[in-house]
């Protein structure tokens, strides 16, 4: 298993090196990380500590919402990427496990994480406990959405205000609910929508097969 993860990495790194627009894409990433902190440290020169503190308490629902807005738009569908690598003599099961987990090695995740945090941390709203539930917002916002797309593809855009919606109810339930029983909560949702988008996976990779055959 681990040889075929290392395996599909390699074949994922080379494919993004051939593609044409590999170094433009790098160069707007940058850029991208480079307004990014640039507009961080103006929104800290704009408002003083006093006034980021008197708002702190809407920070965590902001961050989220965010974040799963900036998912839904730039994020890929997942089933795409099979395609890629069927050619490979690598087993199926195997294949769309790594095409889920391997997010879990993307800035993404623990990137995304790492800065909201730190704006946590400057506002001095954060405590073990919002750490741990905005990074398993993080992780449901983004197995979420690789399921959304996987499901209904080019007619995902069309649902955003249902997720949005699904989002904000999790948000005031960590409000009302104990720390431990959200955390549950939101480990079963991830585990429950990892394993339909590893059958739906599945059924596209089975689809995709056939349709290559005939």
């Amino acid at each position: 298993m681990i040889y075929y993860f290392l395996l599909l990495n390699k074949h994922k790194n080379l494919s993004l090196k051939r593609k044409v627009d590999y170094k433009k894409n790098l160069l707007i990433i940058v850029l991208l990380i480079i307004f990014s902190i640039m507009f961080f440290l103006l929104f800290l020169a704009v408002f003083s500590k006093e006034d980021i503190e008197a708002f702190s308490i809407f920070l965590l629902p902001i961050i989220v919402i965010i974040d799963l807005s900036l998912r839904f738009f730039l994020k890929k569908n997942t089933s795409a990427v099979i395609i890629s690598y069927l050619t490979l003599p690598i087993p199926c099961k195997t294949l769309i496990s790594y095409i889920i987990f391997s997010d879990l090695l993307r800035f993404w995740i623990w990137g995304c994480g790492l800065i909201y945090s730190i704006i946590l941390y400057y506002c001095n709203v954060i405590t073990f406990l919002t750490v741990i539930t905005l990074l398993l917002f993080v992780l449901l916002n983004n197995y979420l959405i690789v399921l959304i797309k996987a499901l209904i593809e080019e007619y995902a855009i069309l649902t955003y205000p249902i997720w949005l919606g699904f989002i904000f109810v999790l948000l005031l339930i960590t409000e009302f609910l104990n720390p431990v029983i959200c955390i549950s909560i939101f480990i079963f949702l991830i585990i429950s929508i990892v394993t339909v988008l590893f059958l739906i996976l599945k059924e596209n990779l089975r689809n995709e097969l056939n349709r290559i055959a005939l």
